[in-house]
C-alpha cells in the first residue's frame, strides 16, 4: 500500500469568502479588550424600588425560587438552604438583610446564585432587570445618603443614562453574614 497525500480539511464545512468577510465586519463592531478595560458588566436587580448590581463574574446562575429547608437558629435574613445539583446553598433574603422588610415571594422573584472563592450563596431578589455595561469612569464612591444598613456592602454607584445603580461589594457581603453565620 502506497501512502498518498490526503487533504484532511472537509471543504463542505468551509465558509464562502463573502460570508467570512461579513462575519469579520460584524465582529469589528466592538473590541472586547476595550470593553473589558472600560466597562464593568453587572447583573441588575430590584429590591423594593431600588436598582442594585452584582459583578457578573460572581454570578453562577439565576434561578426561579425553589423550595428551601429552614435551618433553626440562623439569622433572620437566612431563609434556609437548598440542594442545587449536590451543593448545599444557603439562601439569603436581601430585602431583610438590607432592612427593607419581608415581602412574599412573587412570580418575578429570583435567586441569584453567587460563587466566590469556592463559597456559594443564593440571594433572593424581587426582580431581575438585565445585564448592564457600566462605564468604569461613571462609577462613583458610595454617597453619604446610602442607608447605614447597607453602606458597608456598597462599593459604589454607577450612573446609567436615566438611573442610578447601587453596586454591591460581594466580598464584604459574603464575609459578613452572607451565609449561615
Amino acid at each position: 500500500m502506497v501512502a498518498k497525500d490526503v487533504d484532511l480539511f472537509d471543504k463542505s464545512l468551509s465558509i464562502a469568502a463573502e460570508q467570512e468577510e461579513e462575519i469579520a465586519r460584524q465582529q469589528k463592531k466592538t473590541d472586547a479588550i476595550i470593553l473589558k478595560d472600560e466597562y464593568e458588566q453587572v447583573v441588575g436587580f430590584m429590591l423594593k424600588d431600588e436598582l442594585f448590581g452584582i459583578d457578573i463574574l460572581n454570578v453562577e446562575e439565576i434561578i426561579k425560587p425553589v423550595d428551601y429547608t429552614h435551618v433553626p437558629n440562623t439569622k433572620e435574613f437566612v431563609l434556609g438552604v437548598i440542594n442545587l445539583r449536590g451543593k448545599i446553598i444557603p439562601i439569603v433574603d436581601l430585602r431583610v438583610k438590607f432592612g427593607f422588610g419581608k415581602k412574599p415571594i412573587g412570580s418575578e422573584s429570583r435567586m441569584i446564585v453567587i460563587s466566590m472563592n469556592d463559597f456559594n450563596v443564593g440571594f433572593m431578589v424581587d426582580k431581575i432587570e438585565k445585564v448592564y455595561y457600566i462605564e468604569k469612569k461613571s462609577i462613583e464612591p458610595t454617597p453619604s445618603n446610602i442607608p447605614q444598613t447597607i453602606e458597608k456592602y456598597v462599593k459604589g454607584v454607577g450612573k446609567l443614562q436615566n438611573k442610578i445603580m447601587t453596586l454591591l461589594n460581594m466580598k464584604e457581603l459574603l464575609e459578613e453574614g452572607g451565609g449561615l453565620n
